[in-house]
């Protein structure tokens, strides 16, 4: 009878021990913020709704669309160059990326008769979250901080109106 109940005993203090064990898995993860190369500009006099319809019209005249919300303005690139298109899916890393995107976000801020706009560009695409027909999607977005995209949001400020600070 001693050598059932040692037996148990003995589970019972390894699972127990088991449990107690911290993993890599129970530790609390920290949020790392993904970097930005951001633009930083003031539109003079002028008004928040101006503001935001100049930017409008810079994206408009490259060929972009516009998402505008209250208090920030985005502009969407779905028609890219080759180099363009292949440095996006390079990043994206992504086999089964889809609906790539390329990007740039105004958020604007009104400072007394001045408005200051800061800027920022990223890619955006859609990728499966399993095999399944119906598994759904993610939307995954990645910071743009090479020079072509850092150029692009430079120039769309500049041709919206806005000055250095």
């Amino acid at each position: 009878m001693r050598t059932p109940f040692k037996t148990i005993l003995g589970v019972a203090l390894f699972a127990f021990l088991l449990g107690c064990s911290s993993s890599s898995k129970d530790e609390k993860k920290e949020v790392k913020a993904m970097p930005e190369r951001t633009a930083e500009v003031i539109f003079k006099n002028m008004s928040a709704v101006q503001v935001k319809n100049s930017l409008m019209s810079a994206c408009s005249q490259s060929r972009m669309r516009m998402l505008p919300d209250q208090a920030e303005v985005l502009c969407i690139r779905n028609r890219l160059s080759e180099d363009r298109e292949q440095m996006l899916v390079t990043l994206a890393n992504d086999d089964f990326a889809r609906n790539i995107t390329d990007n740039v976000k105004f958020v604007i801020t009104p400072e007394g008769r001045d408005v200051r706009v800061i800027g920022h560009a990223y890619l955006q695409f859609a990728s499966p979250l399993g095999v399944e027909f119906d598994a759904g999607v993610k939307i995954k977005r990645i910071n743009l901080l090479d020079n072509a995209s850092f150029s692009m949001l430079e120039a769309l400020l500049k041709q919206a109106g806005g000055t250095q600070p």
